[in-house]
């Protein structure tokens, strides 16, 4: 007999398809109460991704999300547990946590952003960090920026391409608004993310 082939599993079944079904489920919440435009934010963006990276147990798709999202996803983490425990807030990522105007259950899906953390962790201990995905990370930031303030308004101010989520440049001209931004989101949220995970978990 011929020799058998043999398959290694690096990302369980289970896992692809709980993580299949939340982002099938959180999709179909957001598309219909908060609009297609709600799939730009970042966070939305690497929770979708990590459904073909799990899959495809791909080190470059699931290292390019957590370059792109750990950092902006650890404050998102500390600012909600913080606002929980009472604690001195740091940053106001997710305030709107805690808006009563919409709906408990509509907010309580935005916690998705807990497994997400950890998956964004997890994946690259699993399946190794690719340093090279840095760049990538960028170049799609970059965009996904200027997208977002052609696409949408103020009022969501999807991705802070408005509005910082802090008290800070709030005078700011558009145009400086969104320099800052286009600078401090690859070096102050992925290169120190970049850096970590590369130190962690580098190939």
């Amino acid at each position: 007999m011929g020799d058998e082939l043999l398959v290694t599993t690096l990302v369980p079944l289970w896992l692809k398809v709980a993580w299949t079904a939340m982002v099938a489920a959180i999709v179909l919440i957001y598309w219909r109460h908060r609009g297609p435009a709600n799939f730009l934010w970042f966070s939305d963006i690497a929770f979708l991704a990590l459904v073909a990276g799990l899959w495809l147990e791909s080190s470059f798709i699931v290292s390019l999300t957590a370059c792109m999202v750990l950092v902006p996803e650890i404050l998102w983490s500390v600012s909600f547990f913080g606002a929980l425990l009472r604690v001195p807030r740091v940053t106001g990522l997710a305030d709107y946590m805690f808006e009563e105007q919409t709906p408990l259950w509509l907010r309580a899906v935005s916690l998705f952003h807990v497994p997400l953390l950890a998956v964004l962790v997890w994946g690259p201990w699993r399946l190794g960090y690719e340093p090279g995905v840095y760049p990538w990370a960028v170049m799609i930031a970059l965009l996904v920026l200027a997208l977002t303030r052609w696409l949408t308004g103020p009022k969501k101010n999807i991705n802070h391409v408005y509005r910082l989520p802090f008290a800070a440049g709030a005078d700011l001209t558009p145009v400086q608004h969104m320099l800052i931004l286009m600078t401090a989101v690859p070096l102050a949220l992925q290169l120190p993310g970049h850096l970590l995970l590369w130190v962690m978990f580098g190939k």
